[in-house]
């Protein structure tokens, strides 16, 4: 019985890490602007826009994410650093959230 459950583990096993860390879906674009495909370069290797889009930070918060990203293996090149965090206040800071919220439909 070890001999045939075996081989199915194994895939079953290999199958979880790469699911894990591919994005599964594109997600929602991002705004084009001269970041946008930087922003896109650093942070969908491992999740969709959609992890981007939905999240509505401040600038100090940004920081943190890319402190945690780089821990986790992203790229984000020094140079790039100040552009990409204004792309990001601008296009998801904590005002795009509030907007969305205040043009949704009251209950």
């Amino acid at each position: 019985m070890l001999k045939r459950t075996y081989p199915a583990i194994l895939l079953f096993a290999s199958i979880i890490p790469a699911s894990a860390q591919a994005p599964a879906a594109p997600g929602k674009p991002l705004p084009p602007e001269p970041m946008q495909a930087k922003v896109k370069a650093a942070c969908t290797q491992c999740h969709n826009t959609s992890r981007i889009t939905e999240q509505h930070l401040t600038r100090q918060e940004w920081f943190a994410q890319f402190e945690k990203m780089e821990g986790l293996g992203a790229v984000i090149p020094d140079a790039d650093r100040d552009a990409m965090l204004n792309y990001l206040v601008k296009n998801f800071g904590p005002q795009k959230g509030a907007a969305r919220k205040s043009a949704s439909p009251a209950n």
